[in-house]
């Protein structure tokens, strides 16, 4: 609803100037909203399968070769596969700074806030150009390092997982609530955070196979089943030191709604520390109630 109405009243600058609107089947609401854009400017969707086997391998192989020969087309342009290679190899570049530098909130107690971590790698995802910017983020991480080693930490909160829909933009709402009333978001594994983040493997040949394999094991919500989101969870959970877990779900969000019977008993039940969720959605008129369920659950803690 949110990017519909942006793309409908000319709000969003990134649509506005754009020739060709590119879509993806991860949500229902998306694949009905892309069809409503579709009106008034160019669109194409990614049909993306959701099981991680070889036949949903191999349909999303393809769909990328289509993609690509599209933008070929419209763009009147050549896309050879060593361009893509290039273009692998700095995005994995740009993954392993991002992970570098969600890792420093390893350390406890944490040395910054959370906003300070998921405003610029939220930020990264508008950026048009990635010339030296896997460089420019180790800035960040080393200046953080520095400042960790001279003493300055933000002291000793409770350590809160983010998990759940992407937390970016006006969901970052969330985040506040968390860290206005005790805690401290020491790692987001949704899509804003460390779910994306694997690398594409630079040494198979097939690139666009490559590809449909590194993104078809992202543990998104809309793959059955979503082993891959509980064992990146599992993982986390112990790496960052988490004293509790939120659950961010965005309304209209099915599939993560379902799932947070899956991640409750994998965080109560498994790895043995206290869980609650939160839905919410783009409006800003839930702060309140958020600041109490994030107050009474920190207290909790």
């Amino acid at each position: 609803k949110s990017s519909y109405g942006f793309a409908k009243t000319d709000k969003c600058p990134f649509f506005y100037f754009s020739d060709l609107v590119v879509g993806e089947t991860t949500c229902d609401g998306k694949k009905k909203m892309y069809e409503m854009m579709s009106e008034f400017k160019p669109v194409h969707v990614v049909q993306l399968p959701n099981s991680q086997t070889e036949a949903g391998m191999q349909m999303y192989r393809q769909e990328l070769i289509d993609f690509k020969n599209l933008l070929e087309e419209t763009f009147e342009t050549a896309i050879p596969d060593d361009a893509v290679r290039e273009q692998i190899h700095i995005r994995n570049k740009i993954n392993a700074a991002l992970v570098r530098l969600q890792y420093t909130m390893a350390h406890n107690p944490a040395p910054v806030s959370g906003l300070d971590i998921i405003n610029p790698v939220y930020n990264i995802g508008f950026r048009v150009s990635t010339e030296g910017l896997a460089e420019e983020i180790d800035d960040i991480t080393a200046k953080i390092e520095q400042e960790y080693a001279s003493g300055s930490n933000v002291g000793d909160k409770k350590r809160i997982l983010l998990t759940g829909s992407p937390s970016g933009g006006a969901a970052l709402k969330v985040v506040r609530a968390i860290e206005a009333n005790g805690g401290v978001v020491v790692c987001f594994e949704n899509c804003t955070g460390m779910k994306p983040l694997d690398p594409v493997d630079e040494t198979n040949p097939d690139v666009y196979g490559a590809l449909a394999e590194k993104y078809l094991n992202i543990g998104c919500s809309c793959m059955s089943p979503n082993k891959n989101r509980m064992a990146l969870l599992d993982r986390l959970i112990d790496d960052f030191q988490v004293d509790g877990v939120v659950d961010l779900v965005l309304q209209a969000c099915h599939t993560y709604n379902v799932e947070t019977g899956m991640v409750r008993k994998l965080v109560k039940e498994q790895k043995g520390i206290p869980y609650t969720a939160v839905e919410t959605d783009y409006s800003q008129a839930d702060i309140e109630q958020l600041n109490t369920r994030m107050a009474a659950f920190i207290e909790m803690l």
